[in-house]
């Protein structure tokens, strides 16, 4: 499984939150500290500051098509960080203070700044299919975001996307995955036609996809929602056999499986 991606090394939040114990990350955790120990002696020590600016630039973000996990992507920080700004969670409410290097690593973030021309179009598919799994059909997605339901099809058979289009899908699913389509016009029978394609091909909704923040951009992450035990045990032997090189009946052992069923597994990834 794909984990959250960790900030950059020379950060005490690697250190900390990732377990990171090379030598600048290291060193970023003492320095940290030692201004911490100065800054209480000389009595200047606030480490927390208000969060509403915070908030705000964050709804800015939004309103030019920055989603969620990209703002925690490129903030160094994870998707749950920024979502507590600006909803509460389970148990608690929405942040009201945060700390200060949190704040500036946020606000630091301008719309424009470090955006490709084309990106991978897993994430803007996965969200789609997401979206699917909770009632709103493709059409509807669309003509929210103000596309023809063309358009949207056309990136399900895309490798890349513009960023600009991977952008507006992120800002689509970031909204509609807490409407239910019922209070937004998709009638009963769409809805259910969507979540019925959904649960056949085994498209993760919202929730799964939120235990793996960043995942659902990652295109080396295989979600396993919906699988059996054998399916899952399949995509394993795929996986040591042709991308880690590993002889088919080592795989085989290792996973508790025959060797003709490494083999019909194989088969069936090739056909695919």
């Amino acid at each position: 499984m794909t984990q959250q991606t960790a900030p950059d090394h020379g950060t005490q939040s690697r250190y900390r939150h990732h377990g990171c114990r090379c030598e600048v990350c290291v060193d970023a955790n003492r320095a940290y500290f030692r201004a911490r120990s100065a800054a209480i002696k000389a009595g200047t020590w606030q480490p927390y500051v208000d969060a509403e600016p915070v908030r705000q630039h964050i709804l800015h973000l939004q309103e030019e098509g920055f989603s969620i996990s990209r703002i925690a992507r490129l903030s160094g920080g994870s998707d749950w960080d920024i979502q507590r700004f600006i909803r509460a969670g389970k148990g608690r409410g929405r942040k009201r203070n945060t700390t200060e290097a949190l704040a500036a690593r946020i606000l630091a973030v301008k719309p424009g700044e470090m955006t490709p021309a084309m990106v991978n179009a897993i994430g803007s598919n996965r969200r789609i299919e997401a979206l699917c799994a909770l009632g709103w059909p493709v059409s509807h997605t669309a003509a929210h975001m103000g596309w023809s339901h063309k358009n949207l099809h056309r990136i399900r058979q895309q490798l890349v996307v513009r960023a600009e289009s991977a952008q507006a899908v992120s800002a689509a699913y970031d909204e509609l995955q807490t409407k239910r389509p019922a209070r937004y016009g998709v009638g009963k029978s769409a809805s259910n036609r969507a979540r019925n394609m959904a649960k056949a091909r085994n498209w993760a909704p919202p929730k799964y996809w939120d235990r793996f923040p960043g995942a659902i951009d990652d295109p080396h992450f295989t979600p396993e929602y919906g699988m059996t035990k054998p399916q899952r045990l399949a995509e394993e032997a795929v996986w040591l056999v042709t991308v880690a090189g590993v002889p088919r009946t080592d795989a085989a052992a290792r996973l508790g499986l025959t060797f003709a069923e490494v083999d019909d597994a194989l088969a069936f990834a090739a056909a695919a």
